[in-house]
């Protein structure tokens, strides 16, 4: 476990009342689940195996801090429900410590709020400390995880805010991702095509973005929040500058002069007389 002791708990979250490794048990089940939620939506297999080692090298000991923050955060989040509650043999009930007076449940509510915003900036941080580290991005990259999160023209809900509004939390951002997709597929690349934009992606996730890429980023990551964000206005108006880019320097795009995109353009700027007569009725 990348949390093992009550010692290790408290250093991130320091108000938990518990003292020893006896009463830490009542955390270690939702520890052990928040280390699989970290390593299944966030870091990958590569990663985690480094990260929940006994033994963690120097170079690796960041890695490690920024992933105990998130699984304290998110494994205390998702105890706080339960923490009150025993199992009795006629059903559930909560918990009385005669010399303590019990939460209200507005301040448990109030806790709640705090600790996900809390694990929320923690994501954050680990996500932009990876990013920043190209140590790792080799086996960051390798996982479905990575993938899942930088399968587009915006990586990061900090980036995506620059171009379109997004009231949720990374954690929200990440689980809204094939919304995100199927705006791209379903309104980009039917107008860029789809091989222009795999190229762009790829390009993106190794930060060696051309110089004809580099000229449409901007409006496609405009019309990609826009379509998402229902700014459909903003984002039409982005994906035409980009069209129009396109089609006055194909030879700049190859992937695109080379699509059946192009072709279709061409072939409705330009009709055989074939074309003509069928398009007549006749």
């Amino acid at each position: 476990m990348i949390i093992d002791d009550i010692i290790k708990l408290k250093e991130i979250i320091p108000t938990i009342a518990v003292s020893d490794d006896a009463d830490f048990n009542r955390y270690k089940g939702y520890l052990t689940n928040a280390g699989k939620w970290l390593k299944r939506e966030l870091i990958g297999a590569e990663l985690f195996a480094l990260a929940n080692a006994e033994t963690v090298a120097d170079n690796h000991t960041e890695l490690k801090n920024y992933c105990a923050v998130v699984v304290a955060y998110k494994g205390y989040l998702e105890a706080i429900p339960f923490l009150d509650l025993v199992e009795t043999e006629t059903g559930f009930a909560v918990h009385s410590d005669q010399t303590l007076a019990p939460a209200s449940p507005k301040r448990v509510e109030e806790l709640r709020k705090a600790t996900a915003a809390s694990l929320d900036e923690a994501v954050e941080d680990l996500l932009e400390f990876l990013e920043e580290s190209e140590a790792y991005h080799e086996d960051w990259k390798g996982s479905a995880t990575y993938t899942l999160i930088n399968d587009n023209y915006i990586k990061s809900l900090r980036e995506f805010r620059k171009y379109g509004k997004f009231e949720g939390s990374r954690i929200d951002f990440i689980k809204a991702r094939p919304a995100l997709t199927r705006a791209r597929r379903q309104l980009i690349e039917p107008v860029i095509s789809q091989e222009l934009s795999e190229q762009i992606i790829e390009q993106l996730r190794d930060a060696d973005l051309n110089e004809a890429n580099t000229a449409i980023i901007e409006d496609l990551r405009f019309a990609l929040a826009g379509f998402a964000t229902g700014e459909n206005a903003l984002a039409e108006s982005s994906l035409a500058r980009v069209k129009k880019k396109l089609i006055k320097s194909p030879a700049d795009y190859p992937l695109f002069e080379e699509s059946d995109i192009y072709a279709d353009y061409l072939a409705r700027l330009n009709p055989t007389e074939e074309t003509t007569f069928l398009n007549c009725g006749i």
